[in-house]
């Protein structure tokens, strides 16, 4: 029994700190936003989260325990931190993940069913506003990058498995680096250019004439070719620059080793990004990002190893 509601006194102990953690979020945004509309909003949504603190700190209370002194958790200070410096839309894609976890959280706690709705609807007013395409490139920019390490770190141990020398394995790298970057620029300049022309075509058929203007709304949302290129080459190729290091500046016997570490530790930086987006606890996003890429690169390991000792390698 005592275990029973040691479990209930965490439960609700967890729920308290998520709400304060939201409510001291939006009222940070509150002080940062320069809109008076949406200041209010950031404030309501505060007001809201600390009403269901309370909520959580009443069940404490009759259960006997009461409240820690509160302190913003790592991930809320991150995120206040980034939206100082780079802008609340720059936020609003993990934020909404963020309410989602909570809304998810709850459904499966008979006490908390009232506040599953009012955690969607905080969701839904965050997706109003208009900011959000700073985030989404800043998570298309964390996946462009782990794109290019998990291929280029894959696409060396792979070769490294095989026996070869050292300059063969960064002779892979580079290419890898260049190839990987070049296809994944190609596909990109290649999707917004079909997105243009395909915006082009309905806004002629549209408006009944032979030269619709590029400008229009519909066809510069698609956004320009050429710069969307430009960045997922740029993005690509500083993921694959990681593993490549190792082989540039290290002594040899150190070479393979120091590709592992780094590609590893930049594997969980990757991940502690991620969870700013996914909802998830930082740990488990780096953890599992690394894992991950870690058994992937041991498949390529042993296919190389595999081809090495059937080559005569």
């Amino acid at each position: 029994m005592k275990t029973a509601d040691s479990d209930e006194q965490a439960r609700l102990l967890r729920n308290w700190r998520a709400e304060r953690d939201s409510s001291e979020l939006y009222a940070a945004l509150a002080q940062l936003e320069g809109d008076t509309r949406r200041r209010g909003v950031y404030l309501e949504l505060s007001g809201a989260e600390r009403r269901h603190a309370d909520f959580w700190e009443e069940r404490l209370r009759v259960l006997g325990r009461g409240v820690p002194a509160f302190h913003p958790s790592a991930r809320i200070r991150v995120l206040i931190l980034l939206a100082r410096h780079l802008g609340i839309g720059f936020i609003v894609p993990s934020v909404i993940a963020r309410e989602m976890k909570e809304r998810d959280d709850y459904a499966g706690q008979e006490d908390a069913v009232s506040l599953v709705s009012e955690e969607h609807g905080h969701a839904t007013a965050l997706r109003g506003r208009d900011q959000g395409a700073l985030g989404s490139n800043l998570r298309a920019a964390v996946l462009g990058a782990n794109d290019g390490l998990a291929s280029n770190f894959c696409l060396m141990m792979g070769v490294a498995g095989a026996r070869v020398s050292a300059s063969i394995v960064l002779l892979t790298g580079i290419a890898g680096l260049l190839g990987g970057a070049c296809s994944m620029a190609l596909g990109e300049w290649l999707s917004v250019t079909n997105a243009r022309e395909l915006a082009l075509s309905q806004l002629d058929r549209d408006i009944g004439t032979l030269e619709p203007d590029p400008a229009h709304v519909s066809v510069a949302s698609a956004g320009d070719a050429l710069s969307a290129a430009g960045f997922s080459f740029l993005l690509f190729a500083l993921g694959a620059l990681v593993p490549l290091l190792p082989f540039c500046i290290l002594p040899a016997g150190l070479r393979i080793a120091g590709t592992i570490t780094l590609s590893a530790a930049a594997l969980f930086v990757l991940g502690l990004a991620t969870s700013l987006f996914n909802g998830r606890s930082a740990w488990y996003s780096g953890l599992r990002q690394t894992a991950f890429g870690a058994v992937a690169a041991l498949i390529t390991w042993l296919a190389g190893r595999a081809f090495g000792a059937l080559s005569g390698g």
